[in-house]
């Protein structure tokens, strides 16, 4: 599938457009009527499509006798990954910066962030069909995953009666594979408009060079994450026979960047799936089950630019951290990671608040949280940009622990 190409040059693309039609009412117009559509047919099939690759996934490692590996080997790369990230967020802040605009908000013009409601938390699960999940829980996958992971324990063909309704599944969950697929290759020109919109961000230019040196840095830990740390965790895990883990950032890079610019996973979540089997050489079992739970807590890039927002930040108003509070931000925010993929679209500044919160400094908040707002389309950009390759990278790791030599799994994705 070749997204390396075809996601980039949408981009690209959109730039261009950016550049020459920007600014014209008809162009204006068209992309605030296209671009909206273009989200919503790029999650229109994410929760079906998770619903069913899962529910197939579970029950074949139950038959097969795989659940409990995979099961530790993606908690334990989810859970790692994010602490190693918090802290190399932390290591980030060690390199004095020299210059950063402070941006002041009064608190008259504080911005009102809307974040996910937790009283309506429990209306997620409890409902008298539990077929509404599918339109109730639009803006996190994890009611879906539970009911899932229900139906796939309960579909283990340890029975001649279920042995049909197990292969009916895994038929269904092979045409949801495709499905991915096709999303995933009709993804690129929904990226054309939605890169588009997103170069047309107010003072989007301007507040990058404003905050040159911060963005610098950010980009630095995004590629610092993406060609070293990543890669060499990858081969660490897998005792160096897992494959050449750049081949596969390279394979995946359409999944990124769906996530990245359009400032949503679950629009990454497609790319994940389709490009995690063909380009990863992960099994089909391993990716339907691994990358939906990865969504939730494989949430490492959100923690590292958290964290080194926040320091950052404190930093600029005058506050002298120790390495202490330091550390206690690292932890906080790999912590509240877990929970922000019910926040989508600001999960760096739903992280950030919690932070400040759990540090005692929640009055600092207001000032905080309105410069990311400010910047939150480079926050939301490099944080999902490395979500999005930890779960490539975790789905073909909990792969190689099944089948420890790359080498077995080329042409296996069952």
């Amino acid at each position: 599938m070749k997204t390396w190409i075809t996601y980039p040059a949408a981009i690209v693309l959109g730039f261009s457009a950016h550049l020459l039609l920007g600014g014209m009412p008809a162009y204006e117009t068209v992309l605030d009527l296209v671009v909206p559509l273009a989200k919503q047919i790029g999650i229109f099939m994410v929760f079906p499509i998770v619903f069913v690759m899962l529910s197939g996934a579970t029950a074949s490692l139950r038959r097969f006798k795989e659940g409990p590996i995979v099961l530790f080997s993606t908690l334990f790369w989810g859970l790692f990954t994010t602490l190693a990230l918090s802290f190399g967020g932390m290591g980030l802040t060690l390199v004095p910066l020299p210059s950063f605009v402070q941006y002041s908000f009064p608190p008259a013009a504080a911005p009102n962030l809307s974040f996910f409601d937790f009283s309506a938390f429990r209306s997620l699960f409890i409902a008298d069909n539990a077929f509404v999940q599918f339109s109730a829980s639009s803006v996190s996958l994890l009611p879906v995953i539970v009911i899932a992971l229900l139906v796939g324990i309960a579909m283990r063909p340890n029975k001649e009666i279920i042995r049909p309704a197990y292969v009916v599944l895994n038929s269904f969950s092979e045409v949801m594979g495709r499905l991915a697929r096709l999303f995933t290759s009709f993804g690129a020109l929904l990226m054309l408009f939605i890169s588009a919109d997103w170069f047309r961000t107010p003072g989007l230019l301007q507040t990058a060079m404003d905050s040159k040196w911060y963005v610098a840095s950010l980009m630095a830990g995004l590629l610092a994450t993406l060609l070293i740390l990543l890669p060499l965790l990858f081969a660490l895990f897998t005792g160096f026979r897992g494959g050449n883990p750049y081949r596969m950032t390279f394979g995946s890079i359409g999944a990124y960047l769906a996530s990245g610019v359009t400032g949503s996973l679950l629009f990454g979540t497609n790319a994940l799936l389709a490009l995690s089997l063909q380009n990863s050489k992960a099994r089909k079992r391993v990716v339907g089950f691994n990358v939906p739970l990865l969504t939730l807590i494989g949430r490492g890039g959100s923690a590292l630019v958290a964290t080194f927002s926040v320091i950052t930040l404190l930093q600029s108003t005058g506050a002298a951290l120790d390495i202490k509070a330091r550390i206690f931000i690292a932890l906080f925010s790999g912590l509240f990671s877990l929970v922000c993929s019910l926040s989508p679209g600001v999960e760096v500044p739903f992280i950030s608040i919690m932070v400040l919160k759990g540090i005692g400094l929640e009055y600092a908040s207001t000032a905080v949280v309105g410069v990311m707002v400010v910047l939150l389309p480079l926050i939301q950009l490099a944080s999902l940009y490395i979500d999005a390759a930890v779960i490539a990278f975790g789905s073909a790791y909990s792969s190689r622990i099944v089948s420890p030599d790359d080498r077995k799994l080329r042409g296996q994705t069952l």
